[in-house]
């Protein structure tokens, strides 16, 4: 049942803030046109999750929301940050969060799909080492949702390289299409959405 007062801020990088695509077709903001929940998109591109712990208050908390869906750790691997601290941070973002009465909700980031190109400058390991940590990071990050009780969204659900812009790393505005979708697939039961 849809319910106006019920309020979700998406707290992320540039997979939630949406790289590169049009405004208002990242996945944040077609949850909010299409369903009569208030989602507040606090992604900011090139975020790690550092920089989300350090803002938690200023762009979760202080909104007042009923959830908040947490997804990062892509920049952080790019900087060679460990799975562990990752971690760290977005545990510490779920006991902020519970401290104020806000249920978290872990989004697992959609997949990396290499680039044709080798190598990007942007990034301080190599592609395909990226692409390694990224897949050990998805399970690492599964075993902490498991093990820690947390409520997820799987935002890797049916991505192809063609939901994806040419860096393989950000989707376009059809992946983003498909991660409200999936959002909302996860979000039903949580929401009681109709």
């Amino acid at each position: 049942m849809k319910n106006n007062l019920v309020k979700i801020v998406c707290m992320g990088d540039s997979l939630t803030e949406g790289y590169c695509i049009e405004q208002g077709s990242c996945w944040p903001a077609l949850l909010d046109s299409n369903y009569g929940f208030i989602f507040i998109n606090s992604g900011i591109c090139g975020d790690t999750t550092s920089g989300m712990l350090a803002r938690f208050s200023e762009m979760v908390i202080a909104h007042k929301p009923d959830y908040v869906i947490i997804m990062g750790g892509t920049n952080d691997i790019s900087f060679n940050i460990s799975d562990n601290q990752i971690i760290s941070n977005i545990k510490s973002m779920t006991r902020l969060a519970r401290h104020h009465n806000i249920q978290s909700v872990i989004g697992i980031p959609p997949a990396f799909f290499l680039p044709d190109h080798e190598e990007d400058p942007s990034f301080f390991i190599g592609l395909r080492e990226m692409k390694q940590r990224l897949v050990s990071f998805d399970k690492n990050l599964r075993h902490f949702i498991e093990t820690d009780n947390q409520p997820a969204i799987d935002f890797t659900i049916d991505m192809t390289r063609e939901m994806y812009l040419a860096d393989g790393l950000h989707p376009n505005e059809k992946g983003h299409d498909l991660m409200a979708k999936n959002a909302l697939f996860h979000l039903n039961e949580l929401l009681e959405l109709d």
